[in-house]
């Protein structure tokens, strides 16, 4: 009875997936980051408690308005009228979608009031304002 040897060859691992998936992650990664920072805009939030509940509809669309009364979507600047075109844009993409308005406590009351209404004329029939929580007495 003859007995055949084996031959074990070398184990060529390709690693051209794995390259794929990690350049993949890293793209997301920036992505996600750039858009994080636009939504981002530095500006002193109010002081509020605040509802602890969340709510249902999706973020889609953050303004910030800035100490000077400047209203901003992402980078650019828009004038409050021209919000009303960018809700309707919003609502036609995803109807669930619940606008953030962050406004400087040093705003003026009447720009977030004319925000406001650009967004309920623009078809929104919710929003949320965003605020920080107060600072617990030690």
């Amino acid at each position: 009875m003859k007995i055949g040897r084996r031959r074990y060859g070398m184990i060529v691992l390709d690693m051209t997936p794995m390259i794929d998936v990690v350049f993949l992650l890293l793209i997301f990664f920036l992505v996600t980051a750039q858009m994080s920072e636009m939504a981002s805009t530095p500006v002193t939030l109010p002081e509020q408690q605040g509802i602890a509940e969340e709510s249902e509809g999706a973020i889609g669309l953050v303004v910030n308005i800035d100490a000077a009364g400047g209203v901003q979507v992402g980078s650019d600047a828009f004038e409050p009228t021209a919000l009303i075109g960018l809700a309707k844009d919003a609502l036609a993409r995803d109807a669930t979608v619940v606008p953030v308005v962050r406004a400087d406590r040093r705003a003026p009351a009447a720009r977030l009031n004319e925000v406001i209404e650009g967004l309920r004329s623009g078809g929104c029939r919710s929003l949320r304002v965003a605020t920080t929580r107060p600072k617990e007495a030690p």
